[in-house]
């Protein structure tokens, strides 16, 4: 299985590269890295605007360039993708830092080829998707989305309920960083 961590885009929101604020004295990055490494066998970042910068603190990742980040999200998804044909995935935007083992495991535990967590009714992240649904994922348009595509698969798809608020706790601005430091557990 690997591990895919978007990290191209361009953090206009929070006006900083959110991905090196720092958390523990470690960059966020570094977490959402750590939350799904002991799932995987290996974690690839997908990179785009701040590649050289993220550069310098990933030593524990294979990183992969995304030359048309400014095409938006699913361009790093096929990036990321692409990297990981032929194996299962867990796909998690880098900036969802904290979310529990439990709820990894409860995706893992799934059954079906597409697998979402879902806290209180709303769905988060990471996503589970098979090496089928990679397969066909990476043959979508660059202007498609992931919501698109796992819609077209719908009966493939299982949302799983977590007890884990972190699973929709991206960091968009730094208000949220700010809030996130104060509720980060380990």
């Amino acid at each position: 299985m690997v591990g895919i961590v978007l990290a191209g885009g361009s953090s206009t929101r929070a006006k900083v590269n959110k991905l090196l604020l720092e958390v523990d004295r470690k960059p966020l990055i570094s977490h959402t890295i750590n939350t799904i490494s002991p799932f995987v066998d290996r974690v690839v970042v997908v990179t785009g605007r701040y590649h050289d910068e993220l550069c310098k603190v990933i030593t524990n990742a294979e990183i992969v360039f995304n030359s048309n980040y400014e095409l938006g999200m699913f361009s790093s998804v096929l990036a990321g993708a692409r990297a990981a044909l032929g194996n299962d995935v867990l796909l998690i935007p880098g900036d969802i830092t904290n979310v529990s083992k439990n709820s990894i495991r409860s995706l893992l535990l799934g059954s079906k080829d597409i697998r979402i967590p879902s806290y209180n009714g709303v769905t988060g992240h990471p996503v589970y998707l098979s090496k089928q649904m990679i397969d066909e994922l990476v043959e979508e348009p660059v202007d498609s989305r992931l919501c698109d595509f796992i819609a077209k698969h719908n009966s493939e798809t299982e949302i799983i309920e977590v007890n884990d608020k972190f699973i929709n706790f991206d960091v968009d601005t730094i208000e949220d960083y700010n809030r996130l430091r104060k509720e980060f557990t380990l």
